[in-house]
């Protein structure tokens, strides 16, 4: 209770020995003075009150994996034994994924008034969150896809937050190479045609300067 309820103790003690030896008045007053410890001691505890240290460890791990990770899913699990838990993080590990499991309560509360609040809702019932440091979705969902007892709920991809269906539909975007390579394409194509398009506009303006001169030519004679 701490050193105040200790003093607030003793003087309660002495003030019921007092009054008993027939001192009421001076028993009364070390017994009020017993009861303003008690409450100055109550008021100490409740300013004082700190996060539990489950909570701190929950709040500090969970905020390192999403600050660090380019990837970061969560799902629902439903009743997975060891051997297929052992078998999903075997799998993951080979694409640089790992997984761990976060108190929902604790977790969704850790989250409110950072960056990542908005995936604070998405921990409810049993979860399980998926993180790596490479953007490797198409890995992931591909290896998760195979397991009956796993629902994506959601996640963070590139600090960005996606629904389930925004995940998918990432997945089906085409990678960056191909997106260059056709980005080169057009602009060959335009820069042909353009070019195509100079020299015959030059081909014409020579004809036609030809044919003026030409009938000059024929007016002065």
């Amino acid at each position: 209770m701490g050193i105040n309820c200790n003093v607030a103790n003793m003087w309660e003690s002495l003030g019921e020995t007092v009054a008993h030896r027939g001192h009421m008045c001076l028993g009364i007053q070390w017994r009020s003075f017993a009861i303003a410890c008690y409450k100055h001691a109550s008021v100490n505890r409740k300013g004082a009150a700190k996060p539990s240290l489950k909570k701190q460890i929950v709040s500090a791990e969970l905020k390192d994996i999403l600050q660090h990770s380019q990837l970061a899913v969560l799902y629902h699990y439903n009743d997975l034994t060891v051997q297929e838990w052992d078998g999903l993080r075997l799998k993951l590990g080979a694409k640089g994924v790992k997984l761990k499991i976060f108190p929902s309560k604790v977790s969704a509360k850790v989250l409110k008034g950072t960056k990542y609040e908005n995936m604070g809702p998405l921990f409810t019932g049993p979860s399980v969150l998926a993180f790596s440091e490479a953007p490797v979705l198409s890995d992931l969902l591909t290896v998760t896809k195979g397991e009956k007892k796993l629902m994506v709920l959601g996640g963070l991809l590139e600090n960005q937050l996606f629904t389930p269906k925004g995940l998918d539909g990432y997945t089906k975007l085409p990678s960056l190479d191909v997106t260059r390579q056709e980005l080169v394409g057009i602009l060959s194509h335009h820069q042909t045609t353009l070019s195509s398009l100079l020299q015959s506009s030059a081909a014409k303006l020579s004809q036609m300067l030809d044919q003026i001169g030409k009938t000059e030519q024929k007016q002065q004679a």
